[in-house]
């Protein structure tokens, strides 16, 4: 490879990096957005957020594709590159905020289908079966909140 083209695939390696740096940090920003609007229970900021972060991860996966093809057809080990640390660090970084968020919905999804057994008179955790296979509802109250 001449030093020209070096230089070239050196370029287009760092211009890619650069663009997975910028929508990296826009990801960071839509799970903030998406762990606000979790905290407000806001469902319109929620979907927005939702769509927002599919977006950017569907876009990150082509220019890593990118990345890496470069990589590839230059010879270099581009994860090595200092240029890349600081954007590794921040897709560690989306990876607390998506998992935490992921853990608020478990739990409000938790919170939900307990509130609908209590509603509907199943056991909490499951519900059972009569012989003939027909699920048996036991219509009783609980106490969903108190205030």
């Amino acid at each position: 490879m001449t030093a020209a083209s070096a230089s070239d695939f050196d370029a287009a390696l760092g211009a890619v990096m650069g663009d997975l740096a910028r929508d990296v940090d826009a990801l960071h920003a839509s799970l903030i957005d998406e762990r606000m609007a979790l905290d407000q229970a806001n469902m319109p900021a929620l979907e927005v957020a939702g769509r927002t972060k599919s977006r950017l991860l569907d876009r990150i996966e082509e220019l890593d594709v990118e990345r890496r093809q470069l990589s590839d057809a230059a010879g270099v080990d581009s994860l090595q590159d200092e240029r890349w640390s600081p954007t590794i660090e921040r897709l560690l970084e989306c990876r607390r905020l998506n998992d935490v968020n992921g853990r608020i919905v478990a739990q409000r999804m938790n919170h939900v289908r307990h509130a609908l057994s209590l509603l509907s008179g199943d056991a909490p955790g499951g519900s059972t079966y009569g012989p003939n296979g027909v699920s048996k509802v036991r219509l009783r109250s609980g106490t969903l909140a108190q205030v």
